[in-house]
């Protein structure tokens, strides 16, 4: 339901990773004004570590900088220490401990990049920073 209401939204971009006709991960990313939000990241386990999370990431990031957004926000599980890792390795740093986020029982940790700092070789040809 979550991600058929995100399709539809004109605020969102929806993106799957398909490799030989099967979906090997999908992202959504929620715009607004002045910031961005990763809603949901995901690679199937037999496409884990080959790129595609990154890749999909990075897609909606430069989405974010053409349209004057420098700051992306997401919610990763506590216990989720690979995707922690990942999102560390992207960039992004641990801003604050959420207990119960997760239906009132699982802690979640909200990481935050500043968009800004893209190293040189990241930032979009013809945009200004």
């Amino acid at each position: 339901m979550r991600v058929a209401a995100s399709i539809g939204a004109p605020d969102v971009n929806v993106l799957v990773a398909c490799v030989h006709s099967k979906i090997a991960g999908f992202a959504i990313m929620r715009y607004g004004d002045d910031d961005a939000h990763l809603d949901l990241l995901a690679v199937a386990p037999p496409y884990r570590r080959a790129g595609i999370g990154r890749r999909l990431l990075e897609w909606l990031e430069k989405c974010a900088v053409v349209a004057g957004i420098f700051s992306v926000a997401l919610e990763v599980r506590a216990g989720n220490e690979g995707a922690q890792l990942f999102y560390k390795r992207m960039g992004y740093r641990t801003l604050v401990h959420l207990p119960g986020y997760y239906q009132g029982i699982e802690a979640a940790l909200r990481m935050v990049r500043d968009l800004s700092c893209r190293p040189l070789d990241q930032r979009i040809p013809g945009t200004q920073y």
